[in-house]
């Protein structure tokens, strides 16, 4: 874990130094231009959800350039738990071996899910991904603010249930549109969850019966709207035009 820590690292300062476009054009530079926007005043008042917004963007964005990263749970979500993690950790002064423990509550809740639903966009859509990575870190962020397990299930229930329903629907079937961006807002969607149950509210449906209705909710998802690029985003027509330029 300590291993997985110091490349999550190294792939969000990787991201923040790298302007340049991913092979097929589609993302890239995101992380900097945000950066360079809330250095100049931009969510002044929010530097918390600043960062976690750069971080996931920039650990996404060298995924989709092939640089190396985490998949925490899949590389398609690897700027979640990151963000949360680094964005917490400079906030909060947390220590890595802190960030480390954290990691073993993330992974314990990505190993949950895998086993009662899943973890895959083909499968369950990006629900299964995104929705998955956003859980997880939301139940680290609780622990590592000082929650009880129990807060940390809350949490994870409230994450996965505003992201119920999300579908796989890569442009191009690349990893890029609207895969990067996803990552900022999920990021910040854990710390919403983790801040809910952190303030005492509960979830009425337990973690354990969200996952399952999670799981059910995939499968009844056409399989258009799961990794094929034949529905929702990548079925518009400009993800189309994009598709066809990628492939020349």
């Amino acid at each position: 874990m300590t291993r997985a820590l110091s490349v999550m690292r190294d792939a969000a300062a990787a991201g923040l130094q790298n302007t340049k476009r991913s092979t097929s054009g589609l993302s890239g530079g995101d992380s900097v231009r945000l950066q360079k926007a809330v250095t100049n005043g931009l969510l002044n008042g929010c530097p918390l959800i600043a960062d976690m917004m750069t971080i996931a963007l920039a650990v996404s964005e060298q995924n989709a350039k092939m640089g190396r990263i985490v998949a925490c749970p899949t590389a398609g979500s690897c700027g979640i738990v990151p963000a949360v993690f680094f964005a917490l950790q400079k906030a909060n002064g947390y220590s890595d071996e802190e960030l480390v423990d954290a990691l073993f509550t993330a992974g314990a809740i990505g190993v949950v899910i895998a086993k009662n639903a899943s973890i895959a966009g083909a499968s369950g859509g990006c629900q299964a991904e995104c929705g998955s990575a956003a859980a997880m870190a939301a139940a680290a962020a609780v622990e590592l603010m000082g929650g009880t397990p129990l807060q940390a299930c809350h949490a994870v229930a409230f994450s996965l249930k505003s992201l119920m329903g999300l579908v796989c629907d890569p442009v191009g079937g690349l990893v890029e549109v609207p895969c990067v961006k996803r990552n900022a807002f999920c990021a910040v969607n854990a710390y919403v969850a983790a801040t809910m149950a952190l303030a005492g509210i509960e979830s009425l449906i337990p973690a354990d019966e969200v996952i399952k209705a999670m799981d059910e909710v995939g499968k009844l998802m056409p399989s258009a709207l799961k990794e094929t690029a034949k529905g929702g985003i990548a079925a518009t027509p400009t993800a189309h035009i994009l598709a066809k330029a990628i492939m020349k």
